[in-house]
């Protein structure tokens, strides 16, 4: 009995931290491709990121009505905040704001800088 019960904790241990570190990787990536995608000038749409509701989104065009996206959704027990609709420039890959991005599970916490040039830290 005592066995399973370990067994039982550290799974549901691994779980929670491979739910975040996969939100973490699903925000950064996405960060990272809407800031590519505007450098190469896509589709030439406005590239960005945004969160709606539990759902990451990249887009081109607009959050709200995109034209092209791609959403993520984020298991539920992992809480992001800081995240507002960001888009880049074309020109250079510059953010429309800086974004202080936190993402928190089970007590453990991500978080993710973009600074007003675009460069990307994550702690």
């Amino acid at each position: 009995m005592i066995i399973i019960s370990g067994i039982s904790a550290y799974n549901s241990n691994w779980f929670l931290s491979n739910n975040l570190g996969s939100s973490k990787n699903i925000v950064v990536s996405s960060l990272r491709k809407a800031q590519n995608y505007s450098l190469s000038k896509k589709n030439n749409l406005t590239w960005g990121v945004c969160l709606t509701g539990s759902t990451v989104r990249l887009f081109g065009g607009t959050c709200a009505s995109p034209t092209i996206k791609d959403d993520y959704v984020l298991p539920a027990n992992v809480s992001i905040t800081g995240l507002s609709t960001v888009t880049f420039s074309s020109l250079r890959g510059e953010p429309s704001a800086p974004q202080a991005i936190s993402i928190s599970s089970n007590n453990k916490t991500f978080l993710i800088n973009i600074n007003s040039v675009g460069g990307l830290s994550i702690n």
